[in-house]
């Protein structure tokens, strides 16, 4: 069972694990330690949680729960034009399992309510872009490093 809760200051060391399982695959490749992947992403992390408190000020921040436990992370942005989610990440061993799928249809639901898209940007070599074309998501723009998507009801 998905149920959600609003983060809270204890729930910190879940979401540097989560951040940590969702990128450290993709640095294993330069030949990196393990010591000094992580001590990266700590950085990464931080400077992504200064860019999100002064971005995205309004945004609801909810741990995903399954079946009681931590198992990912949600943060939407409810805009007068848009509703935009800031990051969706579950851990390693909660995808694929239809959870992420639950969780955009989700929040299509509630764009379509309210007649506004649905946007997001997601790095260019994640999966995740398949699964957000495939529930109709169209990419918009692009930078070096990631897909800008939006889906209309």
């Amino acid at each position: 069972m998905i149920s959600f809760r609003a983060v809270t200051p204890e729930d910190e060391e879940f979401l540097l694990k989560l951040y940590k399982s969702s990128r450290g695959d993709d640095l294993r490749g330069l030949g990196w330690s393990e010591d000094r992947i992580s001590e990266f992403l700590e950085m990464q992390y931080e400077a992504r949680q200064r860019l999100h408190q002064n971005d995205y000020q309004n945004a609801t921040d909810e741990i995903v729960l399954l079946n009681g436990k931590p198992a990912g992370h949600l943060s939407i942005e409810r805009r007068e034009n848009e509703i935009r989610c800031v990051d969706i990440a579950l851990l390693p061993e909660n995808r694929h399992a239809g959870i992420g799928t639950l969780l955009i249809r989700r929040l299509q639901n509630e764009a379509r309510g309210l007649s506004k898209p649905l946007r997001l940007q997601v790095i260019r070599f994640n999966r995740a872009v398949t699964l957000l074309e495939r529930l109709g998501f169209v990419r918009t723009s692009e930078t070096g490093t990631h897909f800008h998507m939006e889906w209309v009801p």
